[in-house]
């Protein structure tokens, strides 16, 4: 734990130009888009906890999931011959039930110091992740892959030092950023490619400190963006949240 809160740290120093500590205390706002995140459930066998996605195929294994280690002697259990004769689509369930259980742990390669997280490997440092690959330093994230210091993101690939982002491809420093790829130091953006240094931009490409879609020279768009981002990191400091979000720049208030 003590990694992955330098790890969120270091990320918010690079984004937003202060370092956020306590990484439990944001956790409500972290998770706010995520796609999935990990349930606990008791195994039907043992009553241990069971790490599980919260997504609807392993929502559907019920009450009747089991640890890694529980499904292999359970899978050594068989029905009878006279069962098997006998068996038929309405007395299935019944006959069944003291087979039919299944686990949600998937746990691959060698993984260091991860911990609460749900089907994943290899990884470092990784926490309350699911389907977290080839990754390190990814906390509250569903399906980051050979990503680095991601925070509260969904499906993202080879992105690094990333928070709430989503659905995006190579992304690097971006904060609120979404179905993007190619990008860099970008904040509030969604479906770009190869913008760079930019703020509220949309279905945009080959910007560079842009506001808006509009190239607005280096020295303006740095002085905007402090701006942007010490009102950003004053919310967050004081009520541990931020109500600005990509989804929500272009919401019009009824």
């Amino acid at each position: 734990m003590r990694e992955i809160e330098i790890a969120f740290a270091k990320t918010t120093k690079i984004l937003l130009g202060r370092e956020l500590h306590g990484i439990e205390e944001y956790g409500e706002w972290i998770v706010r888009r995520v796609r999935g995140g990990v349930r606990k459930k008791k195994s039907k066998v043992s009553g241990n906890f069971v790490l599980c996605p919260s997504v609807q195929y392993y929502e559907g294994m019920g009450s009747n999931v089991v640890t890694a280690q529980e499904a292999l002697k359970l899978g050594e259990r068989r029905i009878s011959f006279e069962e098997a004769e006998k068996l038929s689509l309405a007395n299935a369930r019944e006959t069944l039930g003291k087979i039919s259980t299944s686990t949600p742990e998937i746990v691959w390669g060698t993984n260091i110091g991860s911990a609460e997280c749900s089907n994943y490997g290899p990884t470092q440092y990784c926490y309350r992740s699911t389907f977290c690959w080839f990754s390190k330093y990814a906390a509250y994230s569903f399906w980051p892959r050979e990503c680095e210091y991601v925070f509260g993101c969904s499906y993202l690939l080879v992105c690094s030092f990333c928070v709430h982002c989503y659905n995006s491809t190579k992304l690097q420093r971006c904060f609120e950023v979404s179905d993007s790829t190619n990008c860099a130091d970008c904040y509030f953006c969604h479906n770009c490619e190869n913008v760079n240094e930019s703020m509220f931009c949309f279905n945009a490409k080959n910007l560079r400190y842009a506001i808006g879609n509009r190239e607005v020279g280096k020295d303006a768009y740095l002085r905007i963006k402090m701006m942007v981002l010490a009102q950003v990191a004053d919310e967050l400091e004081r009520e541990k949240k931020c109500k600005y979000d990509v989804y929500g720049m272009g919401k019009r208030e009824k």
